[in-house]
């Protein structure tokens, strides 16, 4: 068995492997945990030869982690809130028995793939904790969260300013879907096919063109947008009541397939996927049942 001194070991290796683990992305670690991106690469290099595993590979998406990686992360954060609590004068969070009420803020599409996880682990591991949510926005999320309105955000938001952190949950793709028996639907789904069919498109703001409009306007290309609605759950009873067809992210559809009568095919052209992330105040930095939160939410974010 590998004997590990620790006297040998620099724990602060652990906060550049959870900073890299939160943020998939060496720069934007390093400004989370306040070095510069020479110095987290140097710890990554070093934290590959303590591990013996590359932990991060470069993809298209960012810094992925390994299968040991994903395996320990839950543990180094764990870890690194015990630490914390230590100092903070050993101040503890239960979740078994408290009854701590969290303020939430996500939108019908973040509320839709994250709740149900979320709630089952509150039954399980905190049946005291309660949880308010309330609606927000790619617009109004921020705001919210500097106003004390909701002390955590979930979804797709713009950069947060740095008194705030934010941090990566998935990455979300698009899937196209359409009603089982729509007769447009037949064979292959081409670029010019898709193009030919009345679109429903989902915009908090009630804007009929969006994130896939601007995907195909940078090649020349447009859609007919038939119908705009401001709710995502909206979308699939109104695909499977009509000729329309979504362009809409994956986790939205693919758990309602089964129980409507759907049909799921890969957009004809590539649509960038988006990041979900969750965001706070830097005020909620050191609190531990803030600490906690956050942990169910990656966890739950995981598994989404």
């Amino acid at each position: 068995m590998k004997t590990v001194h620790l006297a040998s070991v620099d724990l602060n290796l652990l906060v550049v492997f959870d900073a890299l683990v939160a943020e998939g992305h060496a720069t934007r670690a390093a400004e989370r945990i306040g070095l510069t991106q020479p110095a987290v690469s140097h710890a990554l290099n070093r934290l590959r030869a303590l591990f013996g595993d590359p932990l991060f590979v470069r993809s298209p998406r960012g810094m992925m982690p390994t299968p040991l990686a994903q395996d320990i992360a839950p543990s180094v954060r764990s870890i690194l809130e015990q630490v914390e609590g230590v100092l903070l004068g050993g101040r503890t969070f239960d979740p078994a028995e408290s009854t701590r009420q969290f303020v939430l803020g996500l939108s019908d599409y973040a509320a839709f793939v994250l709740l149900p996880r979320l709630t089952a682990r509150l039954d399980r591991e905190a049946p005291g904790v309660s949880i308010v949510v309330r609606n927000t926005s790619r617009s109004v999320g921020l705001s919210m969260l500097e106003d004390g309105g909701v002390e955590l955000i979930a979804g797709n938001f713009p950069e947060p300013p740095s008194h705030m952190r934010e941090e990566l949950l998935y990455e979300e793709d698009f899937i196209c879907v359409g009603r089982g028996d729509h007769s447009g639907l037949e064979g292959t789904i081409d670029l010019d096919r898709y193009l030919s069919l009345r679109h429903l498109q989902v915009s908090m703001k009630g804007n009929p063109s969006g994130y896939v409009d601007a995907v195909l306007a940078e090649k020349g290309l447009k859609r007919t947008v038939a119908v705009t609605v401001g709710h995502f759950l909206m979308a699939p009873m109104l695909v499977d009541a009509s000729d329309l067809v979504a362009t809409e992210p994956r986790r939205l559809f693919a758990p309602l397939a089964g129980r409507l009568p759907l049909r799921l095919f890969p957009p004809p052209l590539e649509i960038p996927p988006f990041r979900v992330v969750q965001t706070w105040h830097a005020r909620h930095d050191a609190d531990l049942g803030h600490q906690w939160l956050r942990r169910v939410l990656r966890e739950v974010g995981q598994w989404a």
